[in-house]
């Protein structure tokens, strides 16, 4: 039986400078929560992972923040950009984050249960919007294929979708050349055996040109479910997840939690619990 790989996927902190708020919102209690909970229960994870949009405007104060909150993470921690970051600015209170050659967020990483690759989508002529993958960064994608291992499943981490998910007011700021991405795919006969993304703020999962994909909810706001609305992206204060994923022996095993749920426990199978009519008397039992 092959060694597990057990990490924690956490995606679009938003941080914004000490103190401040997003709407309504603050960014940096979010994840201390998050922290606080990985520490408690997850102390034996691989790393964990956050898929981009680490800062809401690029502010220094902001990525200084960010730093200074996940200093209190217990495991490593490897961190994507996404469409509002910056990448000068992360670099600089971030200068020991890893960067491959050509200077991008992006890495390969070899487990004896799967290959870890990320890639850096953002486009710092749009900030904000949509993703790209430059020739470079598909080169890098290339090579890290090739190089994968064959006995063991690729992983691969993005912030921005290469298709349209139904949403149209996210899908016009998706990675422009998805069909890029396929393409190096093709060339190298290679495809990754799950693909995670952040940017879309919601909890979407299914696959994509034979690939299974997860999407994840934000750790600060959402994006409301809403198929329709194309004139602007309507938000909502549902509760964040962070996604708990054990791979092993090729089996790639994800768990989504609603972190800050703080409603009653109980089981299932209790008579008491089966009557109860409300969500206080089911907390008293």
């Amino acid at each position: 039986m092959t060694q597990a790989l057990t990490f924690l996927i956490l995606t679009d902190t938003h941080f914004v400078p000490p103190g401040g708020r997003l709407y309504g919102l603050d960014p940096q209690a979010r994840l201390q929560a998050a922290i606080d909970c990985i520490n408690r229960d997850h102390p034996d994870l691989d790393f964990v992972i956050i898929t981009g949009d680490l800062a809401h405007l690029g502010e220094p104060a902001a990525y200084r923040s960010l730093s200074e909150t996940l200093a209190g993470l217990q495991v490593p921690v490897i961190l994507l950009l996404g469409n509002h970051d910056s990448r000068p600015d992360f670099i600089e209170a971030f200068p020991e984050a890893p960067r491959d050659r050509d200077g991008f967020l992006q890495l390969v990483r070899s487990y004896p249960a799967a290959t870890v690759i990320t890639l850096d989508t953002l486009d710092e002529e749009t900030r904000g919007g949509h993703g790209v993958l430059c020739e470079r960064r598909r080169d890098f994608l290339a090579q890290a294929l090739r190089g994968a291992p064959a006995d063991r499943p690729v992983l691969l981490f993005q912030h921005h979708p290469p298709f349209d998910t139904g949403m149209p007011h996210m899908d016009r700021i998706k990675l422009v050349n998805g069909p890029d991405l396929h393409a190096v795919f093709e060339t190298t006969g290679r495809k990754p055996d799950h693909l995670f993304m952040g940017h879309l703020h919601r909890p979407i999962s299914g696959t994509w040109q034979g690939i299974p994909f997860q999407v994840l909810r934000s750790l600060n706001h959402q994006v409301a479910f809403d198929l329709d609305r194309a004139d602007h992206i309507p938000g909502t204060h549902e509760a964040p997840d962070y996604a708990l994923v054990r791979v092993q022996d090729g089996q790639v095993l994800v768990h989504q939690r609603s972190f800050l749920y703080e409603g009653p426990l109980y089981s299932l199978q209790d008579p008491e619990a089966v009557a109860a009519r409300a969500p206080e008397e089911l907390a008293a039992l």
